[in-house]
């Protein structure tokens, strides 16, 4: 480097170069370790300032796909019984569990109804890709919204290892009443009281 003239009088400096101001981070390390993938669609409707952490992350893992469900187990263990848990009767996969299963539908029907959207029986992957679009922003109903999914997926998803594991076992009734409680719980706490949920709530349990 014929160019370059070190300077005596000046001590040298180690530089963490990963880092834009030569100083050591843990965010620098894992920045420099991942690739960058674009945002997907359906980010802010499971990542949001109301969200429940342990929900969203179940219902992130589940539009991934990573969930252990039967027909994901089944690959590595043929032995496994395939058959959903909740009714019985079908192969168990994501798309089924958590939207075609008549346990999942029933749920659904009814959180639906409340939040003021009709249940459109689209597809697991269909309706993902519909609520990124159409759920959007902060508003008390969209925030809502966004909660009934996560929510429920969890609920569901719990309802379904309760049976495998436990032995217990919950209509769909109680379980849509679970859900309930766990959102207007959650709108109470970002002072969302006025949302319709919340009342309808509170006049089905006082009656």
């Amino acid at each position: 480097m014929p160019s370059y003239n070190p300077n005596s009088n000046v001590d040298d400096k180690v530089r963490w170069l990963p880092s834009s101001n030569g100083t050591y981070l843990a965010s620098s390390v894992l920045a420099s370790l991942r690739i960058p993938h674009p945002i997907v669609p359906w980010f802010k409707l499971v990542w949001f300032p109301q969200n429940i952490p342990r929900m969203s992350f179940i219902l992130w893992v589940a539009i991934r796909g990573r969930l252990s469900t039967r027909d994901r187990i089944h690959k590595y263990d043929p032995m496994v019984v395939t058959t959903c848990v909740l009714c019985n009767s079908h192969l168990e996969s994501h798309p089924y569990l958590f939207f075609e299963c008549l346990f999942s539908r029933a749920i659904w029907t009814q959180l639906m109804n409340i939040c003021g959207s009709p249940w459109n029986g689209l597809c697991w992957n269909a309706f993902i890709d519909w609520a990124s679009t159409h759920w959007r922003g902060n508003s008390p109903a969209i925030v809502a919204n966004k909660l009934c999914l996560g929510v429920a997926v969890y609920h569901i998803w719990r309802e379904r290892n309760c049976r495998i594991f436990e032995g217990t076992q919950k209509t769909s009734l109680v379980v849509a009443r679970s859900i309930i409680d766990t959102i207007c719980c959650r709108l109470s706490s970002f002072n969302l009281k006025k949302h319709p949920i919340i009342a309808l709530n509170w006049n089905v349990n006082s009656s």
